[in-house]
């Protein structure tokens, strides 16, 4: 007993410890976790709101380290050729292994990185690829779906092939923005010509095959185009694409 009990006067309550500052996020959720008077619920919030905070964060310095990749980005050259065939012209075209040699060195200096995955088409005959173009933890994506490109002297197995190439060309040039060097008159002349005898008898039997409305297929599908014959090249492959697969959900419900 000291002196103050002694004369009755009372001595005031010791204060409770104060828990240190926690130095990290990390060690304030340990000592929310052991603290009782915080409610489950509470964490929760917590939790949810650190989480945002991070993918914002993500976001801003994926976005930071992109505009700082596009303003160092040059045109492409277009390096390859696609002929289309006696008297249907030809065009030119970007390989992916240009595009590469480019944007990989380029991404890498920039934090970033591209890779692909492959998904089930919803048509036997095509294939779909999905770009992704990751950074400080955060990631945008692209999905490209492309029909089999079937030409002279290739099996099934390297016309797929063919189309996943065609595909990652166009998943890239979404994903990074690729602009390619010179004008392509030739090319645009030769995807402005009009399908011919052979792609619109194919036209004709899928949609005959599918039972679909000539009229609405057109209205839906081709913007200002009132007849199968005033298709585009340009189009066909996109078309044939939607009916087949048109075709193939009609398949899966008849079992």
């Amino acid at each position: 007993m000291n002196d103050r009990e002694a004369n009755g006067t009372p001595v005031p309550a010791e204060p409770a410890p104060i828990a240190p500052i926690a130095a990290s996020f990390g060690q304030f959720l340990m000592q929310a976790l052991t603290d009782k008077a915080i409610p489950a619920d509470k964490l929760e919030i917590i939790l949810k709101a650190r989480q945002e905070m991070l993918q914002s964060e993500a976001k801003e310095a994926f976005q930071i380290a992109f505009a700082a990749f596009a303003a160092e980005l040059p045109q492409v050259e277009r390096d390859g050729m696609v002929d289309l065939g006696a008297g249907k012209g030809r065009y030119p075209f970007t390989t992916i292994e240009a595009m590469d040699i480019i944007l990989r060195p380029l991404l890498a200096k920039h934090g970033m990185a591209i890779w692909y995955s492959s998904v089930e088409s919803p048509a036997r005959d095509a294939v779909t690829v999905v770009g992704h173009l990751e950074g400080y933890g955060w990631e945008r994506t692209s999905t490209r779906t492309h029909p089999a490109d079937t030409g002279p002297g290739r099996n099934q197995q390297q016309a797929l092939g063919s189309a996943s190439r065609y595909a990652k060309r166009y998943v890239v040039d979404d994903l990074c923005n690729v602009v390619r060097k010179g004008k392509d008159n030739d090319g645009r002349g030769a995807i402005e010509e009009l399908i011919d005898a052979s792609e619109l008898r194919e036209l004709v039997d899928l949609i005959k095959a599918t039972k679909t409305d000539e009229k609405n297929f057109l209205t839906l599908m081709v913007t200002g185009t009132e007849k199968l014959s005033d298709i585009r090249r340009r189009d066909f492959p996109r078309l044939v694409l939607a009916l087949k697969e048109r075709q193939a959900k009609q398949k899966a419900q008849r079992k």
